[in-house]
């Protein structure tokens, strides 16, 4: 996830997986993901820890 960041930018768009492809989902329920931890798991990365935070 990091790469594409530093690749595209925080605000930018991988050439390969649309930020309205993203939004699509978003808006379906499809994924709870942020748009660059979705593209990680598209390009085959593997799934960001997406265990909720614990008080502590």
């Amino acid at each position: 996830m990091e790469t594409y960041i530093r690749l595209y930018g925080p605000w930018g768009e991988h050439p390969h997986h649309p930020v309205d492809d993203w939004k699509y989902e978003v808006a379906n329920d499809d994924t709870r993901l942020g748009y660059w931890a979705w593209v990680a798991i598209r390009e085959g990365s593997p799934e960001p820890d997406a265990s909720p935070a614990r008080a502590h």
